[in-house]
């Protein structure tokens, strides 16, 4: 029976940090009161400053789609490419708190722990969409943008690409 590398990966990655899913479960509920606190105002199209067309949409956030942090496994240590987390905060963003992978190692730990260095530890790169607050010029009101940026999530252990020079 051939082993499917790629779907067996995809059914074995857990969110490995309990506590960034607790922060974003305490900032959603944040957002969900100030958002109720709010007016109802739906769907509404302006125009920025330099007359780009903009759609302002209402944006309702259902904290049961979070994670249970219950069924977490922290894999970072138990790996065979383990990494620490870099946490980092900005408050202009939602959320504030973001975790970032680094690799410990150059090569990967064989079966007695001794690192491998004919295999490479690689960062496990995911795209992340994240709100950024915008204040409104000489108010105090504020908005926010939706943002993507590509962060390190966890490491992997690959084998080194050869190529080989003529």
């Amino acid at each position: 029976m051939k082993h499917d590398h790629k779907s067996s990966l995809k059914k074995s990655f857990v969110v490995p940090l309990p506590q960034a899913v607790c922060a974003v479960a305490i900032i959603t509920m944040m957002m969900i009161t100030e958002a109720a606190a709010m007016p109802k105002t739906g769907k509404t199209h302006k125009k920025s400053s330099d007359g780009a067309a903009l759609e302002t949409v209402s944006l309702q956030l259902d904290p049961k789609a979070l994670a249970n942090q219950r069924h977490i496994r922290l894999l970072n240590n138990a790996s065979i490419s383990p990494w620490t987390y870099n946490v980092t905060n900005d408050n202009t963003l939602f959320p504030p708190f973001l975790s970032e992978a680094r690799c410990l190692l150059r090569g990967c730990l064989d079966s007695e722990g001794q690192e491998d260095l004919n295999l490479e530890s690689r960062p496990i790169m995911h795209q992340v969409l994240l709100l950024r607050r915008i204040w409104t010029a000489g108010s105090a009101h504020y908005h926010y943008r939706l943002e993507s940026r590509l962060i390190a999530v966890g490491c992997t252990c690959v084998r080194p690409v050869i190529r080989i020079q003529q």
